[in-house]
């Protein structure tokens, strides 16, 4: 088992102004150190090709950007080890509620799939060898998606662009992982089912977080899922769905709550000790992705995180 620390840190659409500061070079330069001084050696890039689309490619979150900024991937991972993090890139993440506000169900599947895709071929030309995709849109953008026809239909053409991806990965030598987050239409254990519907060699991304707020206990889930487990994000948060904000337009922003759903690791209620009791029984091999999700104090978040893994890790 190993940690890896998620740049995800790093909230580019809600955490501040000045969003030039984030898109040049030295803002990522500095972020690598402050990672590499709280002691991980290896990140997660979240895969966001909207910011190729805005004009400029300061934000090293794509294969366009990296090539624009770097020359290639390969040397984007060089660029990494020189500024600490030795490990490089240990996952990619991509969630495909990107493409759905044109509510075209064969345009949002055409671009998630090239784009997946993409994010697959990137992570081999790292030596990355996870990638996870958020399984479906929100609940509310998929409706959208759906229209007239029925959510059964939506999953299955869900599961046959996965299908094509498994296979795309398995040529690269890369785990697919599929996440749910507690706004998709398999939140929970309904992810267990949809598994039928894809090759064997697609795993799971067990995400503490949004496991918990799903109402599943993510030990629980963890223990009985461990074969198919392919990384574990370790995520935390104190929020309890009572209005069934999963539903909403931003459930990750819920109306009912003044904060936003996700915390720094040790302040909300996930058990770690229990969740990574857990790991180490019944899948030591996995990458923990260390995850504090658009934090509002990037360095402090860091070592929180830090003291934690080294607390619960003792």
């Amino acid at each position: 088992m190993k940690f890896c620390f998620s740049t995800e840190v790093v909230d580019l659409d809600n955490q501040a102004p000045n969003r030039n500061k984030r898109e040049s070079k030295y803002f990522w330069d500095e972020l690598n150190h402050l990672i590499a001084a709280g002691g991980f050696t290896s990140i997660e890039v979240p895969y966001e090709p909207k910011w190729d689309f805005g004009g400029r490619s300061g934000i090293p979150r794509t294969k366009r950007s990296l090539a624009v900024k770097f020359g290639t991937v390969s040397s984007y991972v060089t660029y990494l080890k020189e500024n600490g993090i030795t490990d490089g890139i240990a996952c990619f993440h991509l969630n495909p509620g990107l493409f759905a506000s044109s509510g075209i169900l064969p345009m949002f599947l055409g671009a998630a799939g090239h784009f997946a895709e993409e994010m697959i071929e990137t992570a081999a030309e790292a030596g990355c060898g996870i990638v996870t995709l958020s399984v479906t849109p929100t609940y509310y953008a998929a409706q959208k998606l759906i229209g007239e026809g029925s959510e059964e239909e939506f999953l299955d053409a869900v599961a046959g662009m996965i299908s094509g991806l498994a296979a795309k990965a398995e040529e690269k030598g890369v785990v697919l992982c599929l996440k749910n987050e507690f706004w998709s239409l398999l939140r929970g254990e309904k992810i267990i089912s949809f598994l039928e519907k894809v090759p064997a060699s697609v795993k799971l991304d067990a995400d503490t977080a949004n496991l918990r707020i799903a109402g599943v206990s993510p030990e629980k889930f963890i223990r009985e899922n461990a074969d198919r487990i392919g990384v574990v994000h370790f995520t935390d948060t104190a929020f309890e769905d009572k209005d069934e904000a999963w539903k909403s337009v931003l459930p990750e922003f819920p109306p009912s709550i003044a904060t936003k759903v996700f915390r720094d690791m040790g302040d909300g209620t996930v058990d770690f000790e229990a969740v990574l009791k857990e790991i180490k029984a019944s899948c030591p091999d996995v990458t923990v992705v260390i995850n504090p999700r658009n934090s509002y104090d990037i360095s402090r978040s860091i070592l929180r995180s830090r003291w934690f893994c080294d607390h619960i890790n003792a």
